[in-house]
């Protein structure tokens, strides 16, 4: 070994370390969400809660998430870096921790809407770690790297669960969480991130602000999540919680503006370009929703489990870190405004291939359109964070708080209304499907009569009254019809993402159009 080896495995150590640390965070941030809300169903026996009681934890997260971002982000402003990674890395712990000690439904939300609070930092910090590990010519690659740490958990989730699940059922899954905190309190101990400059970032008129936008998000989160578990129109609450966000959030409005230190620079983000951003990350949020929704409600509807969607979401992990490889590839070449022309391309390919499902389809049936799928979000969330953050960094960031509040708010509600819109459709093409197959059976129909005495049939040997085989039988027709309706119901929800992708594809395509014709425009002029 010569002597400059040694130099060089040094100078690569460094940056090595702090992009594992990145990694780690992220994955640490993205287990605390999505553990949870991907197996609601499993939870909500450990806790004695009904489907919809145990839905509450998902919107407890949410409804804090959705502000303490703005709010964590001034805070790191205020007070520097390193008490900011400390402090957030331990109150992340301590929650962590608490989920340990719950075993009901009320000590568990208020825990999970703490936590929403407390895993904000991470997600934060696992970007500073990664755009530290690169030098600065390669801060939009690392930026990717941050972003895509934060998105892995969403399907590695599903992966690990059945695992922590069966070693301590609820608290098996924060089993995980709390040695993955563990480790990162050691790892941002053992290694600091360079000082960061520090500004007052806090003004008198933020405790009247800050309440107001809030109060309005957490009450816009209750309604969107809560909505079709309570049916929109069947629960006056759900309009007076809607009510109540539109008064606090035009109140919050009304005194931003008329501020010189607002929460946000309410101007600037309405300008026409970051107005198109913020709708693009909504819209292909809530079309992505056709993966963590959509799909996984029809293999449950169909009987599989975690355990049998193993590989599914293997396959997911590897499209979504794939197309951030494939990001870096094209916007090289081609620029970032044809990755999101290619990311819902994918997306619209994916949808079409899921629209024939049947009730035999099994999670095999979904690898390749769910990959394409994953690489699609990964894609996209490339394209935004590239045509989002450069105009930020280009103003020499002093809208960084208001972008990274606009960014994460659209991908928090977007989430909520993909996961809203969808359970929405499928309650109700469910139940027209229903109706459409039921008022075919007739009973005196031979070929109904001949189906109902062969479930009877299967019955027998456990059941010896024939009126109960009878009942038995049109038991487990009923059960056939609605496993049937339910698959054309999410066929459609399928169709439906497809329309709503290819509209998407035709809006983005004339953007990218305009906008290169721009750049050639402005390269052609002396």
């Amino acid at each position: 070994m010569t002597v400059s080896d040694p130099l060089r495995a040094s100078a690569w150590a460094r940056p090595l370390a702090l992009a594992c640390t990145g990694l780690l965070l992220g994955l640490t941030q993205g287990f605390g969400l999505y553990l949870v809300s991907n197996n609601l169903s499993a939870i909500q026996g450990s806790l004695g809660a009904t489907a919809a009681e145990a839905s509450w934890l998902v919107t407890a997260y949410f409804a804090t998430a959705l502000s303490s971002t703005l709010l964590l982000t001034k805070v790191r402003l205020h007070f520097g870096l390193r008490p900011f990674a400390i402090g957030g890395l331990l109150l992340f712990l301590l929650v962590s921790a608490l989920h340990l000690l719950t075993d009901d439904l009320v000590s568990a939300l208020a825990v999970r809407a703490a936590l929403g609070i407390a895993a904000a930092p991470l997600s934060t910090l696992a970007i500073y770690y990664m755009m530290e590990a690169l030098p600065q010519r390669l801060a939009p690659v690392a930026l990717l790297a941050g972003f895509a740490c934060l998105q892995l958990p969403g399907p590695l989730s599903r992966v690990v669960s059945p695992d922590l699940l069966e070693i301590g059922r609820w608290h098996g899954l924060f089993l995980l969480d709390v040695a993955l905190a563990l480790i990162s309190l050691a790892a941002i101990a053992a290694l600091p991130l360079s000082p960061q400059p520090r500004r007052p970032a806090f003004d008198r008129g933020d405790l009247l602000a800050f309440p107001l936008y809030a109060v309005g998000l957490a009450l816009l989160c209750v309604t969107i999540s809560q909505g079709r578990l309570q049916w929109w129109t069947d629960s006056p609450w759900l309009g007076e919680c809607l009510v109540g966000a539109i008064v606090c959030i035009g109140l919050y409005v009304l005194v931003d503006l008329n501020r010189a230190q607002p929460l946000l620079d309410l101007r600037w983000l309405a300008q026409p370009y970051l107005l198109r951003f913020v709708v693009a990350v909504l819209l292909f949020r809530i079309v992505l929703s056709e993966q963590t929704v959509a799909v996984v409600g029809l293999l449950t509807v169909l009987g599989q489990s975690n355990e049998q969607m193993r590989w599914l979401f293997l396959l997911a992990s590897a499209g979504l870190l794939s197309g951030f490889v494939l990001a870096l590839v094209v916007a090289v070449k081609r620029g970032a405004p044809l990755l999101s022309v290619l990311a819902v391309a994918m997306v619209l390919v994916a949808a079409w291939l899921d629209s024939d499902a049947t009730a035999i389809s099994r999670p095999e049936q979904f690898w390749l359109s769910q990959t394409l799928l994953s690489a699609g979000l990964g894609l996209f969330f490339s394209a935004s964070l590239l045509q989002g953050f450069g105009p930020v960094l280009r103003e020499g960031g002093q809208h960084m708080v208001s972008f990274l509040a606009a960014f994460s708010g659209a991908q928090f509600l977007g989430s909520l209304m993909g996961s809203a819109w969808i359970n929405t459709l499928v309650a109700q093409r469910q139940t027209a499907h229903f109706a459409a197959l039921a008022q075919h059976l007739a009973i005196g129909d031979p070929m109904v009569t001949r189906r109902l005495a062969e479930l009877a049939g299967s019955v027998a040997r456990w059941v010896n009254d024939p009126a109960a085989h009878a009942q038995q039988g049109l038991s487990l027709l009923n059960q056939q019809l609605q496993r049937e309706s339910f698959v054309l119901a999410y066929n459609d929800v399928f169709l439906c993402t497809a329309v709503t992708a290819a509209a998407m594809l035709l809006w983005l395509s004339v953007l990218a159009w305009r906008g290169m014709r721009r750049q050639a425009d402005a390269a052609a002029t002396p």
